[in-house]
């Protein structure tokens, strides 16, 4: 059953709840998301994921975390006619719980943690995971047995996740970055935050916190500033006028353009553009760094967000 057209709810009245999915050739799940958070482990065959708008094949061996809020569909991988996968639902209140056990209390984002990771099938850590998942699923054990080993299978794999992850100072989430590369592309930033929020497949305000936190910068004024890149390209590489320089970059208000741009570079889109082509004066300090460039954000991740 779906609600709000493609939520799925948790089933049961228990925090932690855990199934069993199967798929052959021709079955899938649609695309839905959930208000809690789920993970599961594949256990036979390779499955094909679509996630927040992108494609991932997980073969036997995958342990793929699912946040609230995430948007994915399922189905076996072209050529493969059996796909077998646990499931663990699991309430978001529940996940602090574990999170406060596992980090001693410490703050820990989830966001920024590694989805999905690969063990390899005979490794004692994938044959622990599976013989516990199993043992959930197992219906003949007492139900707060089974509560009890749900609750250690989720430790062991968030532990697990976060094992994966890197979490030295500089090191910036891989849908991070990911998503600022995509973003530096004109028919991106064109469609504004919106769009930054959709390739990134977080909340804004995580967004908002995790731009701020690796990067110094807003997602807005990232955005801003890369418009105004373009824009002084257009302006000196172009037969555009103004006008048609914002609107080409994506600004919809003329005078909002007028007052960015002048924040920026110290003077008008006019004065700018005569000043450059008549080659005459020096750029004032303003012009020539700019407020917080994109470039400038930090030299040691410039080349993990240029294409």
């Amino acid at each position: 059953m779906f609600l709000d057209r493609n939520s799925v709810p948790l089933a049961g009245t228990n925090n932690y709840h855990i199934h069993t999915s199967e798929f052959r050739t021709g079955e899938f799940f649609p695309e839905h998301w959930h208000a809690f958070h789920e993970f599961f482990l594949v256990v036979r065959g390779e499955l094909e994921h679509r996630l927040n708008g992108k494609r991932f094949f997980l073969p036997e061996g995958t342990v793929q975390l699912i946040h609230p809020g995430d948007h994915h569909e399922l189905r076996p991988a072209p050529g493969c006619p059996d796909v077998k996968i646990y499931n663990c639902n699991v309430i978001s209140d529940e996940i602090v719980k574990v999170l406060a056990f596992l980090t001693g209390g410490h703050d820990f984002s989830l966001d920024d943690c590694v989805q999905s990771v690969r063990l390899p099938v005979d490794s004692p850590s994938w044959k622990y995971l599976v013989a516990e998942a199993g043992k959930a699923h197992d219906k003949t054990l007492n139900q707060q047995l089974r509560l009890v080993i749900m609750r250690h299978l989720t430790e062991t794999v968030f532990l697990t996740l976060m094992q994966c992850s890197d979490y030295s100072a500089v090191a910036v989430p891989q849908w991070l970055g990911d998503s600022c590369r995509e973003m530096r592309k004109k028919e991106n930033y064109k469609l504004g935050l919106p769009r930054f929020i959709h390739l990134a497949g977080r909340s804004q305000e995580h967004l908002c916190r995790s731009m701020r936190r690796y990067y110094g910068i807003s997602p807005q004024d990232y955005i801003l500033e890369l418009r105004l890149d373009e824009a002084v390209h257009l302006l000196l590489n172009s037969g555009l006028d103004i006008s048609a320089t914002a609107y080409d970059v994506g600004f919809n208000n003329l005078s909002y353009f007028r007052r960015c741009f002048r924040k920026r570079f110290g003077m008008s889109p006019v004065q700018y553009k005569k000043m450059r082509k008549s080659r005459c004066g020096v750029l004032p300090p303003s012009a020539a760094s700019g407020n917080k460039t994109p470039e400038k954000i930090n030299p040691a991740e410039l080349q993990r967000l240029s294409p």
